[in-house]
């Protein structure tokens, strides 16, 4: 579960300045949540993540476990030549055997053991990838090979339910990429059943676990598989697709805290917008073009193009009808707006066989100036260099980008120059006088 804590008691703080409650109060709150709580197990028994620290688990347990299962591999394939082919199915059956087993003795425990014996695991579903391959090898299979890495994926996923293990998500996501990745640029076969094994495998194991790490392997996976399996069908198709799963992305966001798992919401709403401001910008020089070619796609690509449209248009209708997840406050608001301005009036009609390439970048360049403008209001006002950074870069950004389009004499161009440096001069002026009344405001919390 996700460590809440340093935001809760920025939230105190604030609360402090407002006057909603007293110094007594505040102590009392400060004491009660501290700053640093270590995951450890909850009271239900499902085991407590912290993001940083469930990153750094997975990744230096999945870099330890990767780098020995290779040396075990070369220390094998040094001799592999000269060993009968029965000896060879031995040592392949007896590794996977020997790292599941200790693996599991270990796994029962709680503690550092527990996380070596999820490393072992690992360790054994690599080892069971390798013999894949060495079982083709030793027996000369002439196969369809991007079959094995699907028969990997499928034992990596069923591990992950089994014990449950993040790192085996995590590793079978990355399989399946590679397996819709080998089917449709080396084979030209269109694989949509990696998205539905995505969120159908491996989102509900993320959610379940409360894995921040897996639940954003699983995000950043599904739009990667999505483009993949449409790729066959067109390329037009790709920004709209995108651009729908990502405002699934924030309606999930906002539906997570009625649904009991507020922690997951971070998750859906960073990753929604590392992929919808690249999108936005992009959708500022070409728009979107219609997408008439659907009805030449066949019965099942023609789901796969409809599904991310009902999804966004389903979750988002939940949202605003629920009392729990609506928008609450301006700000919550104009978020909100953004995006459903951009399903409403570009993606959508797109989608229903208009051409948006015009409207379209009007459309986007607004956006996109209005998300960089909240980010510099949010990052001046609550003391969030970080945001404000990246609003100053956007509007930075998107002045350089429609410097050669809008703007053709030298007096023109030099006069975006003076503004934008004006713009951020004053944008600094106010960050730092904000900042050094919050400095004056401390002492009291």
């Amino acid at each position: 579960m996700e460590n809440n804590n340093p935001w809760l008691r920025a939230e105190i703080a604030q609360w402090l300045r407002e006057g909603t409650i007293n110094d007594e109060q505040a102590k009392v709150l400060y004491a009660r949540y501290p700053a640093v709580v270590y995951p450890g197990r909850t009271s239900g028994g499902a085991r407590s993540v912290g993001a940083g620290g469930n990153w750094g688990k997975v990744i230096f347990a999945a870099l330890g476990v990767a780098v020995f299962g290779m040396g075990v591999v070369l220390l094998f394939a040094y001799n592999w030549g000269e060993m009968h082919r029965y000896l060879k199915l031995a040592v392949i059956g007896l590794s996977i055997l020997l790292a599941h087993g200790v693996g599991m003795a270990m796994f029962r425990s709680d503690g550092p053991r527990r996380r070596v014996g999820e490393s072992l695991h690992l360790l054994g579903t690599i080892l069971f990838g390798a013999g894949i391959w060495l079982v083709a090898q030793i027996y000369h299979f002439d196969a369809h090979y991007p079959d094995g890495f699907l028969l990997w994926c499928l034992a990596a996923m069923s591990m992950a339910w089994a014990l449950p293990s993040a790192a085996h998500g995590i590793l079978a996501a990355v399989l399946l990429l590679l397996w819709s990745g080998l089917e449709t640029f080396e084979f030209q076969q269109a694989m949509p059943q990696a998205s539905w094994i995505l969120l159908l495998g491996l989102l509900p194991l993320a959610w379940w676990q409360r894995s921040a790490s897996l639940l954003t392997v699983v995000l950043v996976s599904l739009p990667l598989a999505y483009i993949v399996g449409v790729w066959t069908y067109g390329e037009q198709f790709l920004a709209p697709l995108l651009l729908l799963l990502c405002a699934s992305y924030f309606a999930f966001a906002r539906l997570s805290h009625s649904l009991g798992n507020p922690a997951a919401g971070s998750v859906f709403r960073s990753v929604g917008i590392v992929l919808w401001l690249p999108l936005i910008f992009i959708g500022t020089f070409i728009g979107l073009p219609s997408q008439t070619g659907m009805s030449a796609v066949p019965g099942f690509g023609l789901l796969q193009l409809l599904f991310p449209l009902l999804l966004a248009i389903g979750l988002w209708l939940w949202v605003l009808i629920s009392a729990k997840s609506r928008p609450q406050g301006l700000e919550a608001w104009l978020e909100s707006g953004l995006v459903l301005a951009v399903l409403m009036i570009a993606v959508l009609p797109a989608m229903l066989g208009e051409n948006m390439e015009g409207v379209g970048r009007l459309i986007f360049n607004l956006v996109f100036l209005i998300y960089s403008l909240l980010y510099v209001y949010r990052g001046t006002e609550y003391g969030r260099g970080k945001i404000l950074a990246l609003g100053c870069v956007m509007i930075s950004v998107l002045a350089l980008a429609r410097f050669t389009d809008l703007f053709h004499s030298l007096l023109a161009r030099s006069s975006v120059f003076l503004i934008l440096g004006v713009v951020l001069f004053v944008i600094g002026q106010r960050y730092a006088k904000q900042n050094t009344r919050r400095k004056l405001e401390k002492p009291r919390a």
